[in-house]
C-alpha cells in the first residue's frame, strides 16, 4: 500500500470520530462543560511515537512525522489529535486544510490532557480566521475556555478582541487587564500593542508616554529574548517594530533580519511581510523571485494577507503573473476571513472582471469586510449603494415618465 493510500484510509477512519464530536464541540462553546469528558491514557509506547514525530517535525522530515502522528490521531490519542492539527492548520507534511485542523482540535479538546488549553487557543485562532457570522463570538468563547483551562497566552487575544470590540462590545478595562496579564504572562508582541494605546491615547486614553515607554522596553528585551531562543513570532514582531521604527529608531535592514529568521522559522505572516518589503524595494528581478517565493509558500499555508498580495500582483500583470490566477486566490482569502480579499473580489463581482457580474455578491461581500473594519471594503461598500442608489433613481423617473404618458 502506498503512503497516499495508507494516509487517506486512515484519515478516513479518523474523520467519523471527529465528525460524531461536534455535538460535544458545540457543548464546549457554551458556558458549561459536558459532564462526561475523555481523559488521556498513558501509554509510554505512544508517548515515545509523539516524541519521535516530533523529532522529525524539527528537522524538517514533515511528511514521516505526519504519518505517525496521523496513525495515532486515528486511535483518539488526545496529544496526537493536538500535533495532527496544528499540522493540518500550518500544512507540515499534509496539504494545509483549516477545516480539517478544526474537525481535529475539536475532538481533541474533549480529552483532559496537558494541551487541552491550548487546543481551545488554536480553535479560537481558527474561528477568528473564519468568515461566518458568529465566528467572532465562537473565537472569543475558545479563548475563554483556553483561559480557563490554565493556558495565558489566551490573554492576548482576549485583550484584542475586548480593545476593538470584536465578537463583544468593546471594553477598554478588559482589554487592559488582558494585556497586562499576557505581559505578567511573558507574551511580549501583547504588551507592545498594549504600549501603542497608551503611547498615542487611542480610544479616547489618556496618553502616559511614560509608562507606554516602560512597557515597551519591558516588551522589546523580552521579544529578542524569545526570538533568540527560536520564537517566529517574537522575530516577527521585532521585525515590525524596526520597520516602522516604533520605540526605536527605524532600520529597514534590521526589520528585513528579524522577518527573515522568523520566515525561516515558518511564520506565514512574516514571509508575508518579508515579501512586501522585497516588493517595495525591488530593483531587480532576484528580489522579485524571492518575494514571490515567499508569498507562495506563506499562500500554501494559507495566509489571508499573502493570498490577497499574491493575487493583486496577479490582477496587476505583475512580474508576468496571469490575472486570471487571482479569482481562485482571492476566493481562498474570502475563505480564511480575510477582509482584503473580501474588497479585491468583490470589485470583480461588482466589474463582471474574469467572474460573472454579480452586485448583489460584491455587495455581500463588500459588507463582510466592513463589517471587519477594512477602510477599502467600506469604501467598495458605499460605493455600490451610492450607484445602486443613482440607478433606482433613473428607473423612477422612467417609470413614472411612462405612467404620466399612458395617463394623458
Amino acid at each position: 500500500m502506498t503512503r497516499t493510500n495508507k494516509k487517506s484510509l486512515l484519515w478516513k477512519g479518523f474523520l467519523l470520530g471527529a465528525v460524531f464530536s461536534v455535538a460535544g464541540a458545540v457543548a464546549l462553546s457554551s458556558e458549561t462543560t459536558p459532564a462526561k469528558l475523555k481523559s488521556e491514557r498513558i501509554d509510554p509506547t505512544i508517548e515515545e511515537m509523539i516524541k519521535q514525530a516530533r523529532g522529525l517535525q524539527k528537522v524538517g522530515r514533515w511528511e514521516a512525522a505526519a504519518d505517525i502522528l496521523t496513525q495515532l490521531a486515528s486511535d483518539g490519542h488526545p496529544v496526537a489529535l493536538f500535533h495532527l492539527g496544528r499540522a493540518y492548520k500550518n500544512g507540515w507534511g499534509v496539504d494545509a486544510d483549516l477545516e480539517k485542523s478544526r474537525l481535529i482540535f475539536m475532538e481533541a479538546a474533549r480529552y483532559s490532557f496537558a494541551f487541552r488549553g491550548e487546543t481551545a487557543y488554536e480553535l479560537g485562532r481558527l474561528f477568528q480566521r473564519s468568515s461566518g457570522d458568529k465566528c467572532a463570538e465562537i473565537a472569543l468563547q475558545w479563548f475563554m475556555k483556553a483561559l480557563a483551562w490554565d493556558y495565558p497566552k489566551a490573554h492576548v487575544q482576549l485583550a484584542k478582541h475586548y480593545e476593538r470590540g470584536i465578537g463583544t462590545e468593546r471594553d477598554l478595562d478588559a482589554a487592559f487587564h488582558h494585556y497586562e496579564q499576557a505581559a505578567i504572562a511573558g507574551y511580549p508582541s501583547s504588551t507592545i500593542n498594549y504600549a501603542r494605546i497608551l503611547l498615542t491615547g487611542r480610544y479616547g486614553v489618556t496618553p502616559d508616554p511614560e509608562r507606554a515607554r516602560f512597557w515597551a522596553q519591558r516588551a522589546i528585551a523580552g521579544l529578542e529574548q524569545k526570538a533568540r531562543d527560536g520564537s517566529a513570532s517574537s522575530a516577527k514582531t521585532l521585525g515590525r517594530i524596526y520597520r516602522d521604527g516604533e520605540f526605536v529608531a527605524t532600520d529597514q535592514g534590521l526589520a528585513r533580519d528579524w522577518f527573515l529568521r522568523s520566515a525561516n522559522l515558518g511564520d506565514a505572516g512574516a514571509m508575508h511581510d518579508l515579501a512586501q518589503m522585497l516588493i517595495a524595494a525591488s530593483s531587480n528581478n532576484a528580489n522579485a523571485e524571492e518575494a514571490l517565493k515567499w508569498l507562495r509558500i506563506a499562500a500554501t499555508a494559507e495566509h489571508g494577507g499573502a493570498l490577497t498580495a499574491l493575487a493583486r500582483l496577479h490582477l496587476k500583470e505583475k512580474y508576468g503573473l496571469e490575472p486570471e490566477s487571482a479569482v481562485e486566490l482571492l476566493e481562498r482569502g474570502v475563505t480564511v476571513g480575510h477582509p482584503g480579499a473580501m474588497e479585491e473580489l468583490g470589485r470583480l463581482f461588482a466589474n463582471g472582471t474574469y467572474v460573472p457580474q454579480d452586485r448583489s455578491k460584491a455587495v455581500e461581500l463588500a459588507r463582510k469586510g466592513a463589517d471587519r473594519g477594512h477602510q477599502g471594503s467600506t469604501s467598495l461598500l458605499q460605493e455600490l449603494l451610492q450607484e445602486d442608489e443613482a440607478n433606482l433613481t433613473v428607473i423612477e423617473k422612467s417609470t413614472s415618465h411612462v405612467s404620466s404618458k399612458k395617463e394623458g
